[in-house]
């Protein structure tokens, strides 16, 4: 029978003779009745995404007799692999001659080439490489390919992991005589114990193996002393030739770098190297790929920054070094190459986004090098034209552009080129220098100042217009990048007719209005092509142009003179275009939430509303993806600024320009147009307004995070452009005017309720630029009927003689807070809540299980109570922490004394308490048992496992520490209480698994109006909500007549939700100064799940919050009838009210006085 199993090189067979020497793969192996391996095929799986091949190396036991074909991971014969039939069935009865042909076929059988070998104990058979994954999953294998690389010279890498091993797997072909002369990290002599057999050391830094009759080298590498890379460069022995990538040393990278060596060697070179060229500056953007690869999203971004300056011309081209147009165009088309391989294989999506947008800018490379010096001379040549000491037109400018293209040609000619040919039909001298600025933003001090200066106007020479035309192509084709029409030129023979005629139709009719819509079909029949294993960077190239063009053809379209529906269908296409290259499945959720919105019967209220909460989702998705840009790239491009002398103003708005240069961002001036629309038919006002107060001040344009700690002299309207949701609201604030969307249950939203503070997002960003242009001035803040907000200039002597006020002006009143009473218990059951030993949180809840309606139901909980940290410090395990932390405490007096704002001693007494409190053993063992009497954990948990109570220490350690957050600290200063006076419980809870988590005031917080419930409800764990994180969350009220159908004014636009795995714990802070009647202290101190919750990008497209009213309804419905009832179990006093939603029930999860 045959069968397929694992082996390694140490594999033994139970057979006769000897068997030869193995390789590592999968083994095809005829066993006998007696169980005897009567033959052997190792088959090597390497890479392909559709059809492509791998290597097989024949070891048998005996003759050669027969070889099984394989495809798609599956053995079959030949004339299976055509007919497409899948099944390891096919294995047991089909047999073949061993062909000295093989056919590639694609996945679902057709044969597309067929080629001929020479016939040798090694041939290429069909496979496919997720099948062939799919396939050693089946067979228990564990490896993960990290990379495989292809390379002009002949050779293949492929490099991967198993759980407990490295390997790199190099492949000639053609097969040769050939030796790998290795090492690994920065040419290192490897250990002994990874050296393949056959191998010598050659000197301190290398080794040499010589490739096996199959022409391949396998080395592997333990994981615990796995390098970080392999380097080699090849040897040929028939005659001796040695061989590199064609831009430096092979590289196989087998672990991600230290990201900070890999930019400070970048730095090194860039800013110190005297002897420095493009040409180097390729070879080393090659010999780091790899690495930087590896390195994720961070990694790429340093590549794309480097790359973009370079292009920019904000790095020397040439200094110091020449380089022959040869060795630029090889250079130039291997970095182009490999970019296109990691764009379409990168380690992730966004490593595979700045491959692909390094590729855009970089030359194409390749075509004939030499033709660009030879096509030059032969130019000269042919037109009477002086060249060395041939006698000729003497022409100064072309004598020094031909000394430079000879040594050093870059892009920069192609600009010189298109400037020659204008000034060439125009004659006038000064439009050759016009032009090189307009064409490439070259002057003539670049000129002037390269290595081969170039400084002459050049002569008018009418009879070399055709010649230079052709020289231009000559350039192109070596140096052009994403060029619609160059692409397109040179990426034709990859593609099918069909798909040619499309392309060539949208180049011939590029100024029609259908275009786009083509363009986004073409793409996406293109992406096959370019997504192949070793496809050519020209079919990436030519997408990218595409891609560039599609954003062209929709900027210069008038978005004020569309319809509705027009922006509708242009936001959709803009969608399809960008989930084609980028694989993100954030746009993929927006795309399919968009197509299922514009698929309703548009322009009523109901789906107006929906559609608001879509283009909200789709804003929050393109500044997720802007916010990375940015942050990967801007401070990079602001430390080649420093340290590499890149002007300034090219660094100032860098990562912005990044952002916005992504075609992807055309659809942010569509919902720009669209979303006012939107407003008008849902009848939404352009105001949102969270907190209702009076209120006048000077404006302020500054963000809340900004002015954390400062005591503002006089009343001050903030207009911040984000509100975060965890900040502190300054003294003398009167309100805080926003762009960003804040949730009205949020703890900002609370906090400024209680001090009084209006609170208001404004949607129209015409208005909120009116606003921001008062900055400086002295206004009054008014609100209308329908909740819009407007501001009136005024003086400040006027609004003091008016008698006018603020409720937010002023200093606050001192909060006066219950002192704890003291117990020597750690821990302590619910029963045993009691005032005075535990906080509000954990009272209340007590409290609430005797009270709560049936089918309602409350989670187990015990707590540490008041004193618990305290008299931690006290043990003796603790004498050393203690004494640090209590230096740490009277550095914060000093410092709080001497200055307004945060003081540095907070963040330093949080990482103390979190990093070196020690638990007393009697506070383990006694919360361990007190959680295990309450079905929070299992027996032992906390005691005999001690990964699981490091993370329960580790959460209570960031609880008692979060007494000393920036906002606790604040928020006890404006209020008058000292550090001294506010102690902390902890309440650990269950953590209910939510679907939905809701928060309910019993009373309107916007009007005070009681009996009007009003909620908000967010998909996941509640943090989304509280934590007031990008996006409105479900709201909704309910009239204080019950008969009434529960109102709903938004729908949900969260674009991520949390989540909690099952038998999680809750660590949640449960102070002395919250919760209280007169001050909630929403948010100021921290709670944290353990495990932490699981954060996901929310699929809108089939949550019922949005499709489902009638469910919808019923559920909100419910939950309004259980805060009225919790309202009645607490003496009819109005709530706060947190619960969850799982499983058809409800939980509460606290419930507190709500302050009005």
């Amino acid at each position: 029978m045959w069968k397929l199993m694992e082996v390694t090189p140490t594999t033994t067979f139970k057979v006769g003779v000897t068997a030869p020497p193995l390789e590592a793969g999968i083994a095809l192996v005829h066993e006998s009745k007696g169980g005897q391996y009567l033959r052997v095929a190792i088959f090597r799986f390497l890479c392909s995404r559709n059809a492509c091949f791998v290597c097989t190396s024949m070891k048998w036991c005996g003759c050669i007799s027969d070889v099984p074909h394989c495809m798609n991971g599956r053995l079959l014969s030949p004339q299976a692999c055509r007919q497409g039939r899948a099944g390891v069935s096919a294995l047991l009865g089909s047999r073949s001659l061993f062909r000295r042909h093989y056919d590639r076929v694609s996945p679902s059988g057709q044969i597309l080439t067929r080629h001929r070998r020479a016939h040798r104990p090694a041939t290429c058979v069909l496979a496919a490489a997720a099948a062939a994954t799919v396939e050693r999953s089946r067979l228990g294998i564990a490896q993960e390919t990290l990379s495989t690389q292809r390379y002009d010279a002949g050779v293949e890498i492929r490099t991967s992991r198993s759980a407990d091993a490295y390997t790199v797997d190099v492949t000639a072909d053609p097969v040769r005589p050939m030796v790998l002369h290795w090492a690994v990290n920065e040419w290192q002599a490897p250990p002994p114990d990874s050296w393949p057999p056959g191998t010598n050391q050659v000197d301190e830094k290398a080794v040499q193996t010589p490739f096996d009759s199959s022409g391949r080298v396998y080395i592997s590498f333990p994981a615990r002393s796995c390098p970080s890379r392999v380097v080699f460069v090849l040897k040929e022995t028939e005659p001796e030739k040695w061989l590199n990538s064609g831009a430096g040393d092979f590289v196989a990278q087998l672990k991600p770098p230290d990201l900070s060596n890999l930019v400070d060697k970048v730095i090194e070179a860039e800013s110190t190297y005297t002897h420095w060229s493009l040409f180097n500056r390729f070879c080393m953007a090659n010999d780091i790929l790899d690495a930087a690869d590896a390195a994720g999203g961070s990694g790429m971004a340093l590549i794309y920054v480097w790359l973009r300056l370079s292009t920019m011309k904000q790095l020397d081209w040439h200094r110091g070094s020449s380089y022959q147009s040869k060795d630029i165009a090889h250079a130039q088309k291997t970095i182009a190459q490999r970019m296109a391989d990691k764009a379409r294989s990168g380690s992730d999506a966004l490593a595979q986004q700045f491959a692909r947008m390094t590729l855009a800018g970089l030359p194409r490379g390749g075509g004939d090098g030499d033709a660009i010096r030879h096509g030059i001379l032969n130019v000269m040549r042919e037109n009477g034209i002086r060249e060395g000491h041939r006698p000729g037109i003497e022409d100064k400018f072309l004598e020094e552009w031909h000394q430079k293209l000879h040594t050093n040609t870059t892009p920069a000619d192609i600009t010189i080129c298109e400037a020659y040919i204008d000034f060439l039909h125009s004659g006038d001298g000064g439009h050759f220098w016009h032009a090189l600025w307009e064409k490439g933003g070259l002057t003539r001090e670049a000129l002037a100042s390269m290595d081969h200066p170039i400084t002459a106007t050049p002569m008018h020479l009418p009879h070399l217009i055709g010649p230079m035309q052709h020289y231009l192509w000559i350039l192109k084709t070596t140096h052009s990048g994403a060029d619609m029409d160059t692409s397109m030129e040179m990426a034709k023979g990859s593609l099918d007719d069909g798909l040619c005629w499309t392309i060539h139709d949208i180049l011939r009719n590029r100024n029609e209005w259908w275009v786009p819509g083509k363009i986004v079909e073409a793409r996406e029949q293109l992406q096959h092509f370019w997504r192949r294993e070793g496809a050519s960077r020209d079919v990436l190239l030519l997408d990218i142009a595409l891609d560039n063009y599609f954003r062209l053809c929709l900027e210069r379209t008038d978005k004020a003179a569309l319809s509705g529906d027009d922006l509708c269908e242009a936001t959709a296409l803009v969608l399809r275009n960008t989930v084609i290259a980028y694989s993100s499945e954030d746009f993929r959720q927006c795309q399919a939430l968009w197509d299922r919105v514009r698929g309703q019967e548009r322009w009523g209220k109901a789906w107006a509303l929906q559609a608001l909460a879509a283009v909200q989702r789709l804003e929050l998705s393109l500044g997720a993806f802007a916010d990375s840009l940015y942050s990967l790239t801007q401070p990079l491009a602001e430390r080649f600024r420093d340290t590499c002398g890149v002007d300034p103003a090219y660094v100032a708005n860098f990562g912005e320009e990044v952002a916005r240069g992504q075609p992807v961002f055309i659809m942010s001036q569509l919902l720009k147009v669209l979303e006012p629309m939107l407003r008008e038919s849902a009848e939404v006002a352009p105001w949102q307004v969270v907190s209702q107060a009076e209120a006048q001040g000077r404006v302020k344009v500054a963000a809340l995070s900004e002015v954390q700690g400062r005591r503002f002299e006089e009343p001050t309207v903030l207009m911040a452009e984000a509100v975060g949701g965890m900040e502190d609201i300054p003294e003398n604030v009167t309100a805080v005017l926003t762009a960003s969307t804040t949730d009205v249950l949020s703890h900002v939203a609370i906090r400024a309720r209680s001090q009084k503070v209006l609170l208001a997002t404004c949607f129209d960003d015409t208005q909120l630029q009116e606003l921001k242009g008062l900055d400086g001035q002295y206004v009054r803040l008014d609100m209308d009927p329908l909740g819009n907000v407007s501001a009136t200039a005024m003086e400040a002597s006027q609004a003091a003689s008016n008698g006018a006020s603020s409720n937010g002006a002023g200093k606050l009143p001192p909060l006066d807070i219950p002192k704890p009473k003291a117990t020597k218990q750690w821990a302590l059951q619910e029963a045993d809540f009691g005032q005075g030993l535990v906080g509000g949180k954990s009272s209340n809840l007590a409290l609430l299980r005797s009270r709560i309606p049936e089918g309602v139901s409350v989670p187990e909980s015990v707590a540490l109570p008041f004193g618990a940290f305290e008299r931690t410090l006290e043990d003796s395990c603790n004498s050393d922490a203690a004494l640090g932390i209590s230096a740490c405490m009277n550095d914060l007096e000093k410092e709080a004394k001497q200055k307004d704002g945060v003081p540095l001693a907070l963040a330093q007494l949080r990482h103390l308490i979190r990093r070196t409190l020690r638990p007393p053993p009697a506070l383990r063992e006694e919360a361990a048992a007190a959680a295990e009497a309450a079905g929070l954990i299992q027996q032992g948990t906390w005691t005999e496992d001690p990964t699981a109570w490091e993370s329960a220490w580790a959460a209570i350690c960031q609880v008692w520490a979060s007494k000393w957050s920036d906002r606790a600290w604040l928020s006890r200063r404006a209020r008058g209480v000292p550090d001294s006076s506010l102690f902390m419980a902890i309440l650990l809870q269950q953590v209910v698994p939510a679907e939905y988590a809701f928060v309910l005031h019993t009373a309107n917080p916007i009007t005070g109006a009681k009996g009007e419930v009003f909620g908000e409800l967010v998909q996941g764990m509640g943090e989304a909500l509280v934590g007031n994180h990008p996006g409105r969350a479900l709201s909704f009220k309910s009239a204080a007549d019950s008969s009434q159908s529960v109102e709903i004014l938004a729908l949900p636009a969260k674009r991520v939700g949390f989540f909690a795995a099952n038998g999680a714990l809750i660590a949640r802070s449960d102070s002395n100064g919250e919760d209280l009647e007169a001050f909630a202290g929403a948010g100021l101190y921290d709670s944290v799940p353990l495990p932490a919750l699981r954060e996901e990008t929310l699929d809108a497209a089939s949550s019922p919050l949005l499709w489902d009213a009638q469910s919808l309804q019923a559920m909100l419905t419910e939950m309004v009838e259980v805060g009225k009832a919790v309202e009645a179990s607490f003496g009819g006093a109005p709530q706060d009210i947190e619960g969850v939603w799982a499983n058809g029930k409800i939980t509460i999860v606290q419930s507190r006085a709500q302050v009005l």
